[in-house]
């Protein structure tokens, strides 16, 4: 297990009766919201405004996550809601889980990025959470700076260059700063990051874990010819916008907007479980925030853990992480 392993609109969709897709009138906010019927008058003649099947379900993220597909993938969803091979609520539940994931995904890799950034933290005596803090910040503004190059490449059509690919395989941070892989191949103890924690023992945050429903979902959107990467490309700048406000409420920092919790959301059909660990022995030789432990304390208090919780648990968290690995972002 890497230290760096983290476990994410007011508006209404308005149709014509002779159109198929439908437009987004407004947006705000990420995650307000819902789909509503509009009527008007044009040099006195009315207008008839109806809500199409797809347009009344879209709601809360999902709207959100519509008014940023390209029409083209807009008409496709349309279309195949009218044709009965998805239906509305599929849709609503597959954007959401696209969504997350995109949020998912960014606060991940931010904190990656942070951890290869600041190596030195994990085994200076001086560290503390500010520390944490200062390196999450600037790394949330690094990324900021590197997705504006990626959407300056895109208005230019040079989504497919050879400097688009090596900018967004930057902002995945998938390897490890090989000072980190040493410290955690000993036997030595670490400074912990206080604002990640171990995914296994936190509770589901709904605005970034999703339920079996909205993977399903995914899947059928998958299954019915729709191409997830074009999706998660046109919702990539979203997510990265929410996920450096949801570091920044976690490292107490101004952000530059709210992201709100998934009304919908159930922890019981999360594809996220959460298992608590036992609690740990105070440490006397532990910075504030920063605790000093050895990670392999961690890594087997949390084993112990699930094994106490029973078979059926851990097999359960075990299938539910290849699940979702059939449906994680492409960019």
């Amino acid at each position: 297990m890497s230290i760096s392993d983290v476990s994410s609109q007011l508006g209404g969709s308005i149709q014509r009766t002779s159109s198929s897709v439908p437009s987004p009138s407004a947006s705000s906010a990420s995650g307000g919201g819902a789909g509503r019927a509009i009527g008007g008058t044009t040099g006195g003649i009315a207008d008839s405004v109806s809500l199409s099947p797809l347009a009344s379900s879209l709601r809360d993220e999902s709207l959100t996550a519509f008014n940023a597909l390209s029409a083209e993938t807009r008409t496709q969803l349309s279309s195949l809601v009218d044709s009965g091979k998805l239906t509305g609520e599929d849709v609503h539940n597959a954007l959401k889980q696209r969504l997350k994931e995109s949020r998912l995904t960014a606060y991940s890799a931010t904190f990656r990025m942070a951890h290869n950034d600041n190596a030195g933290l994990f085994s200076s005596d001086d560290t503390t959470s500010d520390d944490f803090r200062k390196a999450l910040s600037a790394t949330s503004a690094k990324r900021e700076e590197l997705m504006g190059k990626l959407s300056l490449l895109d208005q230019r059509g040079q989504g497919a260059s050879e400097q688009y690919g090596e900018i967004s395989t930057s902002l995945m941070a998938q390897g490890t700063n090989p000072a980190l892989l040493l410290a955690q191949s000993g036997n030595q103890r670490m400074i912990l990051d206080p604002f990640q924690g171990f995914s296994i023992t936190q509770p589901a945050d709904s605005r970034m874990a999703y339920t079996r429903k909205e993977a399903d979902a995914a899947y059928k959107l998958k299954d019915a010819g729709v191409d997830l990467s074009s999706i998660d490309k046109a919702l990539r700048s979203l997510g990265e916008r929410d996920a450096a406000s949801l570091i920044a409420e976690r490292t107490g920092q101004p952000s530059t907007h709210t992201v709100a919790q998934d009304r919908e959301f159930t922890s019981d059909d999360s594809l996220f479980p959460s298992i608590s660990l036992p609690a740990t022995q105070a440490r006397t030789d532990a910075p504030v925030m920063g605790q000093r432990v050895q990670l392999r304390e961690e890594v087997m208090a949390a084993w112990e853990a699930m094994q106490k919780s029973g078979v059926g648990a851990f097999e359960d968290a075990k299938s539910a992480q290849q699940y979702r690995e059939g449906i994680r972002v492409s960019y």
